[in-house]
């Protein structure tokens, strides 16, 4: 793997910790089943790196992710989303008004089961 590919998956990594509260990455593979990073896209203008926990496979969360991003709300406003049912979901609008962070989960922000996060 090389040094970029690190790097990538460390913020990863330290972006899925902090929008889920957990610490570590193997403390929300632990707390929620299985995690996984999925193939980065963009959309919107931005290069989108992201990733699921839990019973959420990539292919499920990508058309939702999808339409967070073409949401369009005010610059630095966190918003709620409206995701997959029995599902919570939140992003952050960045200077252009895009929700170009985010998470939509299951269970509680602290312990979620299955979910999805973004970050471009």
């Amino acid at each position: 793997m090389g040094r970029r590919m690190l790097v990538t998956v460390a913020v990863i990594a330290t972006v899925s910790a902090a929008v889920l509260g957990t610490t570590t990455v193997a403390g929300a593979a632990r707390t929620a089943g299985s995690a996984g990073i999925c193939k980065t896209f963009s959309a919107s203008g931005l290069k989108i790196a992201w990733s699921v926990i839990g019973n959420m496979t990539c292919s499920k969360a990508k058309p939702y992710l999808v339409k967070f991003l073409a949401h369009r709300g005010k610059p630095d406003v966190k918003v709620v989303l409206t995701g997959p049912t029995g599902f919570k979901c939140f992003g952050t609008d960045d200077a252009k008004g895009r929700a170009s962070v985010g998470a939509c989960y299951s269970g509680t922000l602290k312990f979620p089961n299955n979910g999805f996060q973004w970050f471009g």
